[in-house]
């Protein structure tokens, strides 16, 4: 009985290291991601912030999949202090993290903000649910989830019809926006809170 607990205690400690190095920190993230893109890392802005990773045309957030909504907004006034495209770089560490990609994601398209989404961590496969239509004028049109007649939407390859992963590549592909959408009430899409409280 002796031998068996020191065995597992050996293994154990063994184990721990070997998982805990396979978990990399934000910071080791940004210097590998940020070289692959020859990204600048920790970039100081004019008014002292810092840009995690600014490349020719992004400027990027780097952050862990629970803090998605406060990456927007970095993102967004980071890129609005070096005029370069908005960009966040969402760190997933488990299965559960995917959740975070895809209200990020959601948010990102209802409310058009035009931030690019990467992901680093574990490997995800993001879906492309927005709707490539044609209709019956012979109109390009794209639905993003949310959006009325997205449900009511099918659609058919045979006929040209396609889906797509951004609106950003729907539009560079010609199509354009469905445009009976209902109106979106950013305080439903969460980070924002209504005037009121």
């Amino acid at each position: 009985m002796k031998h068996i607990t020191v065995i597992t205690f050996i293994c154990m400690m063994v184990a721990v290291p070997a998982f805990a190095k396979s978990l990399k920190n934000e910071a080791e993230y940004k210097k590998e991601w940020c070289a692959k893109y020859n990204g600048a890392v920790d970039y100081k802005t004019q008014d002292k912030t810092t840009v995690d990773c600014i490349t020719d045309t992004h400027a990027i957030e780097f952050e862990y999949g629970k803090n998605w909504n406060p990456a927007i907004r970095k993102s967004r006034q980071q890129s609005m202090s070096v005029g370069k495209t908005p960009g966040v770089v969402l760190i997933l560490e488990n299965s559960k993290d995917e959740e975070y990609l895809y209200k990020l994601r959601e948010v990102n398209e209802k409310r058009r903000l035009g931030i690019k989404i990467w992901t680093v961590g574990i490997d995800v496969e993001l879906p492309c649910d927005i709707k490539g239509d044609i209709d019956n004028d012979g109109d390009k049109i794209y639905h993003i989830p949310g959006q009325d007649m997205y449900d009511a939407t099918v659609v058919n390859p045979k006929f040209g019809e396609t889906w797509f992963c951004s609106y950003e590549e729907a539009e560079e592909a010609g199509w354009k926006p469905f445009q009976k959408a209902k109106p979106i009430d950013p305080y439903e899409l969460g980070g924002i809170r209504s005037p009121e409280y």
